[in-house]
């Protein structure tokens, strides 16, 4: 997620020039060739559109990204973005994705990346704990393939069981080194949730096993599960139960996304700290008031792409909104705030002279 991260500052960083920069987003489930072919299907209307030299480095550009595709797509991504620019200012970037995303080609002075902040939003990072008896595996997936794999085991105690201990003990042996494994799989949970900053878990497995390790979650933890999958895995194979914890993890960001726009709604009801708009929206966003640019991918490209490039160049959050009629009544956009200017401004104090 942060190489997604730098990638998309990088792109909205980018100067603007009057050659013509291709966005290109590709189905890396289809075959190279069939998104071969609807590139060149677009660009054949596309090119006739800019002037004779600009068509040279629109040329340039399309060579660039048609060399991307007879590469063939990277191993284990499921979508491939791909910006290039020719001219005298040439550049080519290359985004490898874990998710599925819409094909889409563009052509203009800068880097289309709204599909790239509704990716990262939509399939933000979050953990999730694995569980049976014997074992436990604690995943990080970002935007739908897992990033890292952390596994937890319990000890096998069957083979001392009548040639050491007798069976009481055996059983209080076995209760105490299920507790520690417990105790290991949340420690282990709430280390990768702390290096990684992640604010969302989901567990699976067995209810009986699911309903242990959610007992011994500390508060803070605990807060955070916004799933649970009955189901275990088939062996090693757990792709299935991944397929449904994405699932699980875009029902609970929608609802995040909903609980904003209703805050939003409830800030702007009380003339408290929001804004709507696109005026509104960009004032807050360039004098640093707000805190999350809550946006509807309903908006128009032109004003979207505009909205979320000084946002991501001014570090604030996005919100992507998916039909959602409260953020589309104010007008596709809307801001919560840190701080309402008109405030800060009558805080101010001079400094006295000396």
């Amino acid at each position: 997620m942060q190489s997604l991260r730098r990638n998309i500052v990088a792109l909205a960083s980018l100067p603007e020039t009057e050659s013509p920069l291709i966005s290109a987003y590709f189905d890396a489930t289809e075959a190279p060739e069939a998104m071969r072919l609807l590139l060149g299907i677009w660009s054949s209307s596309v090119r006739s559109t800019f002037c004779r030299e600009h068509q040279q480095d629109f040329e340039e550009a399309k060579r660039a990204v048609l060399d991307v595709v007879a590469d063939g797509w990277p191993p284990g991504c499921r979508s491939v973005a791909v910006f290039a620019r020719g001219g005298e200012s040439p550049m080519k970037m290359v985004v490898p994705l874990g998710a599925r995303i819409e094909p889409s080609f563009h052509a203009s002075e800068l880097p289309v990346i709204f599909p790239l902040i509704q990716a990262k939003d939509r399939f933000h990072r979050y953990v999730i704990a694995i569980c049976s008896e014997e074992s436990a595996r604690i995943l990080e997936v970002t935007l739908g393939a897992v990033s890292e794999e952390l596994l937890a085991t319990t000890p096998e105690l069957r083979s001392r069981l009548g040639r050491e201990w007798t069976r009481e003990h055996y059983h209080h042996q076995k209760r105490e080194r299920h507790r520690r494994f417990v105790s290991e799989k949340v420690e282990i949970i709430s280390d990768l949730m702390s290096r990684r900053g992640h604010n969302h878990l989901l567990l699976a497995g067995h209810p009986r096993y699911v309903n242990r390790l959610k007992d011994a979650l500390p508060k803070h933890l605990a807060a955070r599960v916004v799933g649970e999958i009955s189901k275990s895995p088939n062996g090693k194979d757990y792709s299935s139960i991944l397929e449904e914890s994405l699932d699980a993890f875009v029902a609970a960001e929608y609802e995040e996304s909903i609980q904003n726009v209703v805050r939003l709604h409830q800030e702007i009801r009380r003339g408290g700290l929001g804004v709507v708009g696109i005026e509104e929206s960009l004032r807050a966003v360039r004098d640093g008031s707000a805190d999350l640019l809550i946006i509807s991918e309903n908006l128009p490209d032109e004003e979207r792409e505009a909205l979320v490039r000084l946002a991501t160049l001014r570090d604030v959050s996005i919100e992507v909104c998916e039909d959602d009629p409260l953020i589309d009544d104010y007008g596709g956009v809307g801001c919560l705030l840190r701080y309402r200017v008109e405030f800060a401004k009558s805080w101010a104090v001079e400094e006295p002279v000396i």
